[in-house]
């Protein structure tokens, strides 16, 4: 890893306080396509204008101790992944963005002193964004993607890819009360020791990152897959290991989702548009749900209650819980179900357009006297396409438009939620281009009832 000395260039006709700026470069050495070491800078372009910029490129020139020329590359800007935006992204005012400027050296054994960064980008429109609806409160620009309740009012989330590791992931602990935030590493991460990964067999970046590691919140075990997908649960040294499911060798696990004792939900899809397979169970390697198997497939992640015992899935089905094909006369109709894990119950909530399998699963709200489940909030499209919060009163049988969700994605980004332990504040968060987490007072919300 080397220091860079950086310089940013674009437009002639554009003062260079107006440009995007380059910031925390640094020099790395990654592995090429084919295996050979390669070269490349990356950092990040911050927006401090008021002037949206696209066509966003970056050029590189690499220099030796003599000054002498000895190497450049050509870069992009890339999401949190490290994959390029797609076409017509937008660094707008106020936004930070990723880069990667692979180089290449005129000779192999050269020696690199300092990297000169340049910028070029065009001004666009700046992106227009409506005021927040009361009780929606924006917590950060950030590409959030996991978030994690620690009580009432206090929580910690993740910036970064959800592929990696979650020790590579950026933590920051958030104030919901006094709307304040600090860096953290992640109370968990001393945990993950080269003994530790040892036992996991995951000692490797590219296994360590196929074991989707993931500790429970609220207890001391973990779970993770080995290198054949079995579903395991581990102590936190990684010993005494405990098996869940296995013959998972042909499925992606795409997600971890905790709820409360430990409870999760584990699921797996290998793409937009894919049916989504999963199973629920808790950290101590207790199976909840039946096999991913023999739960009924459902068009969006599912939303589970506290228990893990539940489920609110989407599709086309029959009575007895069998998917069909979304245009099948013999099923109840496209839309949301409710289930329980165990196939002792299946029911038809309301009809629905389905969003993707990368919206915000629906969040399950139980009656505390009885236990029973009687709302259910999701995320939906309106006939324009935009997101929207819903709530569906199952007690009434009907779904209550409550609030636009402020939210935008493309296929490859995704969105989710978490209820806080008092089920007063949803914690919304989404990744890509107008990545974010916002926290929603449910207590200001339009009641879920025509009452």
């Amino acid at each position: 890893m080397l220091g860079l000395a950086l310089s940013t260039g674009g437009a002639p006709a554009r003062a260079q306080d107006d440009l995007p700026l380059v910031e925390a470069a640094q020099v790395v050495e990654t592995t090429g396509v084919f295996g050979q070491a390669q070269w490349v800078a990356r950092g990040r372009v911050r927006n401090d204008s008021e002037s949206a910029f696209t066509d966003l490129s970056l050029r590189a020139e690499v220099y030796d101790a003599a000054d002498t020329l000895i190497g450049e590359g050509v870069g992009v800007a890339v999401n949190a992944c490290g994959a390029g935006w797609l076409p017509g992204f937008a660094l707008q005012p106020g936004a930070i963005t990723q880069f990667d400027v692979p180089l290449e050296l005129f000779e192999m054994d050269a020696e690199i002193e300092r990297v000169d960064i340049f910028v070029s980008s065009l001004p666009t429109e700046a992106l227009v964004t409506d005021p927040l609806p009361d009780g929606f409160r924006r917590a950060t620009d950030d590409e959030v993607i996991e978030v994690e309740w620690t009580s009432a009012v206090n929580l910690r989330y993740a910036v970064g890819c959800e592929r990696q590791p979650f020790t590579e992931w950026a933590w920051a602990n958030y104030n919901n009360r006094f709307n304040t935030r600090a860096a953290i590493v992640h109370p968990r991460a001393a945990d993950v020791t080269e003994a530790m990964r040892t036992r996991l067999q995951a000692m490797t970046p590219e296994e360590y990152a196929h074991a989707f590691v993931r500790y429970a919140p609220d207890g001391d075990r973990f779970i993770f897959q080995n290198r054949i997908n079995d579903f395991l649960s581990a102590a936190p040294d990684g010993r005494f290991q405990r098996a869940l499911h296995i013959a998972l060798h042909n499925r992606t696990l795409q997600g971890v989702y905790w709820q409360s004792d430990e409870a999760f939900l584990a699921y797996y899809f290998g793409g937009y548009g894919d049916s989504v397979l999963y199973f629920t169970g808790t950290a101590e390697a207790r199976r909840i749900s039946l096999g991913p198997e023999r739960t009924p497939p459902s068009l969006i992640v599912p939303g589970i209650s506290r228990d893990a015992r539940r489920a609110v899935i989407a599709g086309n089905f029959d009575e007895r819980g069998n998917s069909k094909a979304l245009d099948d006369a013999t099923g109840l109709g496209v839309g949301y179900y409710l289930t329980v894990l165990d196939d002792t119950f299946f029911e038809k909530l309301f009809d629905a357009e389905l969003p993707g399998n990368n919206y915000p699963s629906p969040l399950v709200f139980t009656n505390p006297e009885d236990n029973l489940v009687n709302r259910i909030y999701v995320a939906l499209d309106d006939a324009e396409g935009d997101p929207r919060l819903m709530c569906f009163n199952r007690d009434e049988g009907e779904l209550y438009d409550l609030a636009p969700l402020p939210f935008r994605l493309a296929e490859d980004e995704r969105a989710q939620w978490w209820l806080s332990p008092d089920d007063n504040t949803i914690a919304l968060a989404a990744n890509g281009v107008h990545g974010g987490m916002w926290l929603i007072d449910v207590t200001m919300l339009p009641v879920c009832t025509a009452e």
